[in-house]
């Protein structure tokens, strides 16, 4: 994981080949994380992680919104994901690439489809999925 500590860290939704941010993960004054769902329906699946916790790749550990900024990193982490991705929105993008008014974000893919700093793209797929996944799969989220 990266040690640059990031303060808002949001999540984004793919459809018809946009980017949509849909909810949003901020480090607050007191140390800890705030959640925010951006898009009300869409963005309850970030309250999974929110609530649950984000699995460490690679490591036997959870880290939860009360980790603080070690929650914000782990988030950032190249899950693969095809249709959801974090990205680091701590600093204002440039002018230059600024998000459209209809709140879609345009990001940058490989040839393949996968954002380059995702494992799909480097083909390092691995075939476990973070707890909030898993919990999806089995229907065990609880609130």
């Amino acid at each position: 994981m990266s040690q640059r500590t990031p303060a808002v860290v949001g999540l984004y939704l793919r459809e018809s080949g946009r980017w949509r941010r849909i909810a949003e993960f901020r480090l607050n004054s007191d140390g800890q994380v705030s959640f925010r769902a951006v898009d009300p329906v869409e963005g309850l699946v970030a309250r999974v992680w929110y609530y649950q916790g984000v699995d460490v790749l690679g490591e036997e550990r959870t880290i939860l919104p009360a980790d603080g900024a070690e929650f914000l990193r782990a988030l950032l982490q190249p899950f693969g994901f095809r249709d959801y991705r974090f990205r680091d929105d701590s600093r204002p993008r440039r002018a230059a690439n600024p998000l459209p008014r209809t709140g879609h974000a345009v990001l940058p893919h490989d040839n393949r489809g996968a954002a380059p700093d995702s494992e799909c793209a480097h083909g390092t797929h691995r075939p476990s999925r973070p707890a909030a996944w898993r919990a999806l799969d089995e229907d065990v989220i609880r609130f």
